[in-house]
């Protein structure tokens, strides 16, 4: 339903509609990559009959998801974020734990799952958020004790070569070829299936991997990513898909012969 501001207000019952039909849907946040100036960083939600879990964490969160429930009538913000997925720490697809992390043990008393892999769980504190989140202070703002991880949220080991699973979702990972520690995933639930590349260099053994999905999701970009003119080389029917994330500015999304994922929009899959 939209009132007189243009502004749609969100309709349960007609997610909930959807969800039923089409019980798993992908809606994008964000499809930028760490540089971009028009796009926010790459990221999305899988809702699994309207329940939502997130795939990686950047900033700025909130207001991704602000945008995204406007343009998609899907209303989702941080109290909603009960479930990620973290591929890897690189900070466009990190830097939004700290504020994920201090909303919910301050304002909202819960902590937030963290689906991710050994190599991440190694790092993720003493590494990327031990800095800003580890001091406890008093009244005085005097440090009186440190916090720890698991006082901001709770962690779940994905591993390769296991089918596991998340809110009845069931999950198989794959290491990628990057910079740093990075995997990507396909996914099932109730008979539809989901791919996501990651991060990741050309790899014709990981999008094999991915290859039985109804839907992949690969990224595209320069340098220690996954070239376009790559992926055009594969067959049309696995090109026909494939919806590409992780662009940079410059890349020609209307000559593209891949349909490049839309912020804000909800794919049924």
């Amino acid at each position: 339903m939209c009132v007189g501001t243009n502004k749609c207000i969100f309709s349960w019952s007609k997610v909930f509609m959807t969800q039923r039909k089409n019980p798993l849907s992908i809606l994008i946040l964000g499809i930028g990559d760490f540089f971009s100036k028009y796009y926010y960083h790459s990221s999305f939600v899988i809702l699994l009959d309207g329940r939502p879990v997130f795939v990686d964490c950047p900033d700025p969160l909130p207001m991704m998801l602000h945008a995204a429930s406007q343009k998609s009538g899907v209303s989702l913000g941080l109290n909603d974020v009960d479930h990620v997925i973290l591929t890897h720490l690189h900070g466009d697809h990190a830097n939004g734990l700290e504020s994920l992390g201090f909303y919910n043990r301050f304002l909202r008393h819960k902590k937030p799952i963290i689906y991710t892999i050994p190599e991440v769980e190694g790092a993720i504190w003493e590494n990327r958020l031990k800095s800003s989140m580890g001091p406890f202070t008093n009244d005085e703002f005097e440090r009186v004790g440190e916090m720890k991880l698991e006082d901001f949220f709770r962690l779940r080991i994905l591993r390769p070569g296991r089918t596991q699973s998340i809110l009845g979702m069931k999950i198989k990972i794959r290491h990628t070829k990057h910079f740093i520690p990075c995997f990507g995933f396909k996914v099932s639930y109730k008979g539809r299936s989901f791919g996501y590349s990651s991060d990741t260099t050309f790899d014709p053994a990981h999008i094999d991997f991915l290859a039985d999905c109804d839907m992949i999701l690969h990224e595209t970009n320069k340098g220690g990513h996954t070239e376009y003119e790559k992926l055009l080389s594969l067959p049309p029917a696995l090109r026909k898909k494939m919806i590409l994330i992780h662009i940079y500015d410059d890349f020609n999304i209307r000559r593209s012969e891949i349909p490049v994922a839309e912020e804000g929009k909800l794919y049924i899959i």
